[in-house]
């Protein structure tokens, strides 16, 4: 598809767009959307000029609507973000904001989404026999442009309505080591870095976390997922029916136009430890001993010492990084976490609260 019939035409389009039927109005009130029959509709309702929408929806390889910078992976390494610049940031917060929350995700996603966390992700999964981690490979970018259009026609707008939104939530540029690229407009996908891509993800994952759900359960298995990261476990002897379960989700996943990374699928019985999105669930949720005690010996150290020469992590923000992992710790193992945050309050009193925020790129 030519990037001008991809961005102008349905634009111009939806300028002179005819009200929508009967079916799409109930759809979209069934869910609680309002609705917008044309680019100047959207425009308006977003704060900003038709013209604007159009340079927004547009990506050539002299555009850049996205800034990369990088962070550090837990598993190590770094991951490059796309982060969209302000003005696109906005609109797709618009439309997380008027759109996408107001729509229901599956019980089984944990990750982004309200009163979810990677607590709750976890908690399902203490206390198993058996539990098996599989992981979905370049997860954002392999939900495209067409999916995503697709996901708003669901909800009940017109194509060109969803054509606009489509092209506001994805991209044609791609974050390659620390810059970015332009990609040809068929294959926009969604960024890492945009508000609006976790809710997206978890819309389009309704239909994969539902039957993995289902051949979970009729497999003596629970499920949850946070984004990319799939988690089952059986607390009853599911021994025999572990290569089953791998073999059955597979199938969805790929039916479902993901792909398994399996340099990363993993299975922990009981007698090892077993981890959920970082979070040991042997017997209850904890943290590991060694990062537990590392982090208490680096509070000592500045509490006695002060900031000059420590980290903690990769940020270069000292005072942030220790104040966001002790609040982790709190989240997980309230006790231990209640602890380290006393001993952070304890180093903010004597040695200020304030750093350089860290430098992104």
């Amino acid at each position: 598809m030519h990037s001008k019939n991809l961005i102008t035409t349905p634009l111009a389009a939806a300028s002179n767009l005819e009200r929508l039927g009967t079916d799409n109005l109930v759809l979209l009130r069934s869910h609680g959307l309002a609705e917008y029959n044309s680019a100047e509709g959207i425009a308006f309702a977003m704060g900003i000029s038709l013209e604007k929408l159009r340079f927004l929806t547009t990506s050539t390889s002299i555009t850049r609507h996205y800034l990369p910078f990088k962070i550090s992976k837990k598993t190590g390494g770094e991951r490059i973000i796309s982060a969209p610049k302000p003005e696109l940031k906005a609109a797709q917060r618009w439309i997380l904001e008027n759109i996408l929350e107001k729509l229901e995700v599956h019980n089984a996603a944990h990750g982004f989404c309200k009163n979810r966390s990677i607590v709750t992700n976890a908690k399902p999964h203490v206390g198993a026999n058996v539990i098996i981690n599989l992981d979905l490979q370049n997860f954002f970018q392999s939900i495209d442009y067409n999916r995503v259009k697709e996901l708003f026609c669901g909800f009940g707008y017109s194509e060109p309505t969803a054509t606009i939104f489509g092209l506001i939530c994805t991209t044609a540029e791609i974050a390659i080591d620390g810059k970015i690229n332009y990609i040809a407009s068929e294959n926009r996908h969604l960024p890492q870095g945009s508000p609006s891509s976790p809710a997206i993800s978890n819309l389009i994952c309704r239909n994969l976390d539902s039957r993995l759900a289902t051949i979970s359960e009729n497999l003596g298995f629970s499920y949850t997922r946070y984004a990319d990261d799939l988690t089952f476990s059986a607390s009853g002897d599911a021994s025999h029916q572990i290569s089953n379960l791998i073999k059955n989700a597979k199938i969805i996943i790929t039916n479902e136009s993901f792909t398994v990374n399996d340099n990363k699928t993993k299975i922990s019985s009981k007698s090892v430890q077993q981890e959920v999105t970082g979070v040991i669930v042997n017997t209850q949720l904890n943290i590991s001993k060694k990062t537990l005690k590392a982090f208490r010996a680096t509070l000592y150290q500045i509490e006695q010492e002060g900031l000059s020469g420590k980290t903690w992590g990769n940020s270069t923000n000292l005072i942030a990084a220790i104040t966001g992992f002790a609040n982790y710790v709190a989240m997980i193992n309230p006790n231990k976490g209640a602890e380290f945050k006393s001993s952070v309050e304890r180093i903010k009193q004597k040695y200020g609260n304030s750093q350089p925020d860290e430098v992104r790129f």
